[in-house]
């Protein structure tokens, strides 16, 4: 059903939910590689390092990685016109040299230095896919119904976490060369289904010819422009995310610290205790995306950042480890008011010709947050205690409803409006 007020298009009443499910394949297998990746390769650089700091930078290219390609392919996807549209040339790519070279790793294993050129190989090939695959679920998707949407991509992209967590981790054990080959295998495979099911020309993406192609110019104007007043209710929500985030990849980073130190678990339990916060926001994912669609993105965010700071204030001094996993547990549903909402947000924001651009400006915002959080919040940890976790969370989360609040007040107008607008707009095939 359409919202009051928005007449439904003909591409609305063609709109299906299941088409989306299978592009959601698309980022099962991003998450399902990515998760092996994360567990096992600093385990692969341990053989050659003892350092752990020399370890974390090296494990860190891929953030890096994405801060600079990310933006860079969005935009370039938003300029590429043919026969595969938009966004499949890159993944036709893309998927291929992802596969290869993550099957690669365990045998690149034996020295060193190919280990981090074929580390560094799959990061950028597996970059590349990254932002146009998301990109798909606004191209196939009416803006009023992309809060649903990402909940059944979030949904996806967890069920490969623990595809990887409870299925194949436990073969690595047996043979590395085993969960990376399977894994690389269903990258392939999760990418034949993205190509099979996706339209070439979406109904919700321009398909005019919009020009010769400049990747580079494109990202550098559009970084610029972000500042200048016209946009700045654009760069205040991009800032927010970047803020909350901080308070997210903090938690997850330092919370094993603080179980050891201040509740007195193994490590090992410290860091399942998080698994109540993951659990949860995978379980709720899809009603989050419900519950956007229905009231409204930036609203329904604003409302999980009320939440979250509060149970992080109430965690603060609390020593029981139940009533800590219970208030995760809340936490990991906040959250996916939050986080199901953002990527849609942003997608909203870049109307029919820029979605890819802005896509990446999300990963690139969303990214620096992942990376400094932990730093910060440890920060905050040696300055006030561990309970500084808390402390410094709840502000992050605060912080970041701040800016969403200013960067509501500066759009022009609802961004969810000028999207469904722009929709409605006849396409050049």
């Amino acid at each position: 059903m359409a919202e009051p007020g928005v007449t439904e298009t003909s591409a609305d009443e063609d709109f299906s939910y299941v088409q989306i499910w299978w592009i959601g394949f698309g980022f099962l297998g991003v998450m399902l590689t990515f998760t092996l990746y994360n567990a096992f390769v600093p385990l692969m650089y341990e053989q050659f390092l003892s350092s752990r700091v020399q370890i974390g930078l090296l494990m860190g290219t891929d953030n890096l990685i994405g801060l600079l390609l990310i933006p860079f392919i969005g935009a370039w996807s938003d300029r590429v016109t043919g026969k595969l549209g938009r966004r499949l040339p890159f993944i036709v790519v893309a998927v291929p040299v992802a596969a290869l070279t993550f099957a690669g790793i365990p045998f690149a294993a034996q020295a060193l230095w190919s280990l981090i050129v074929i580390e560094v190989l799959f990061t950028i090939a597996m970059q590349t896919y990254r932002g146009p695959v998301i990109s798909l679920l606004p191209d196939h998707t009416p803006p009023e119904r992309r809060s649903t949407g990402n909940g059944i991509i979030n949904l996806m992209g967890g069920a490969g976490v623990l595809i990887s967590f409870g299925g194949l981790s436990l073969l690595y054990d047996i043979d590395p060369r085993i969960p990376f080959s399977i894994g690389a295998v269903a990258l392939i495979a999760t990418g034949v289904i993205v190509y099979l099911k996706a339209d070439r020309h979406p109904p919700y993406v321009d398909t005019s010819d919009v020009g010769e192609a400049r990747p580079l110019m494109d990202t550098i104007i559009g970084v610029r422009d972000l500042v200048r007043k016209p946009n700045r209710g654009q760069f205040y929500i991009l800032a927010a995310m970047l803020t909350y985030y901080i308070g997210y990849a903090g938690l997850d980073a330092m919370f094993p610290l603080y179980g050891v130190n201040e509740l007195g678990l193994t490590e090992g339990r410290a860091a399942f205790v998080l698994t109540s916060f993951a659990g949860s926001f995978l379980v709720f994912a899809l009603f989050a995306g419900m519950v956007g669609t229905k009231f409204g993105k930036i609203p329904t965010m604003l409302t999980g950042l009320t939440i979250l700071p509060i149970l992080f204030l109430i965690a603060a001094p609390v020593r029981s480890v139940t009533v800590i996993v219970v208030l995760f547990a809340f936490g990991g549903f906040a959250w996916g008011l939050v986080n199901v909402q953002a990527m849609p947000l942003i997608a909203d924001l870049g109307g029919r010709n820029r979605i890819g651009f802005f896509v990446g400006l999300y990963y690139l915002f969303t990214m620096v947050g992942q990376m400094i959080g932990p730093a910060l919040l440890g920060g905050a940890m040696d300055l006030i205690g561990d309970q500084g976790l808390f402390y410094g969370g709840a502000a992050a989360f605060a912080g970041g409803f701040v800016l969403l609040s200013i960067g509501k007040r500066h759009l022009p107008a609802d961004p969810e409006t000028l999207a469904r607008q722009e929709a409605a707009l006849p396409t050049v095939e």
